[in-house]
């Protein structure tokens, strides 16, 4: 038993020498700053010195300076962009892109006609245009009406015919009125 405390104690010792340093002669020059533990050299505050293990016989005429540029063969990618896929806004009423013409009744076939012509000016998206137009007599009455989904291209301009038929037949003068133009992005 005694002889295994011995060798425990002779082994904590060796251990603490050599993680301490001590009873080791500095072969680097000593600046009285300390040193020592498991690297040697490279003490603090005094003259450089590669740390144990490196190797010393480098080349030394390597480049050091890296080039600058782009290399030609490098891709190019276009300026990021905040959010690409984000819609402009659109106003949903369109009732001013739209116009209406040759408001016609005709009473020996009861028809009624108005040609309604729908100006799209965005230059990058179609709409679908939901339109209404109505047919009045001379005292405001109504004697028709007509409703349509119309798909207008982007920067084009559509004309079509509303129709209806009416049990109307007096002969006077009528009135025709887009009254609504609602538009949504096509698909």
């Amino acid at each position: 038993m005694h002889r295994r405390s011995s060798r425990l104690v002779a082994v904590a010792a060796v251990g603490l020498l050599a993680l301490t340093g001590c009873g080791k002669k500095d072969k680097h020059g000593s600046n009285g700053l300390g040193g020592g533990g498991f690297v040697s050299g490279g003490g603090s505050g005094g003259a450089s010195s590669g740390a144990s293990g490196v190797p010393t016989d480098l080349p030394t005429d390597l480049p050091t300076d890296l080039p600058s540029g782009v290399p030609s063969s490098a891709p190019s990618y276009g300026t990021p962009s905040d959010s690409p896929s984000v819609p402009s806004t659109y106003d949903p009423e369109g009732l001013d892109e739209t116009d209406g013409s040759n408001c016609n009744y005709d009473p020996s076939t009861q028809q009624l006609k108005y040609d309604v012509t729908i100006t799209n000016a965005d230059t990058t998206r179609g709409y679908s245009y939901s339109v209404a137009v109505s047919w009045n007599d001379p005292s405001g009455g109504l004697i028709g009406y007509r409703h349509k989904y119309i798909t207008v291209l982007a920067n084009s301009t559509k004309t079509v015919t509303m129709a209806d038929t009416t049990s109307y037949s007096q002969r006077t003068s009528i009135t025709c009125q887009i009254t609504a133009a609602d538009k949504t992005p096509a698909s």
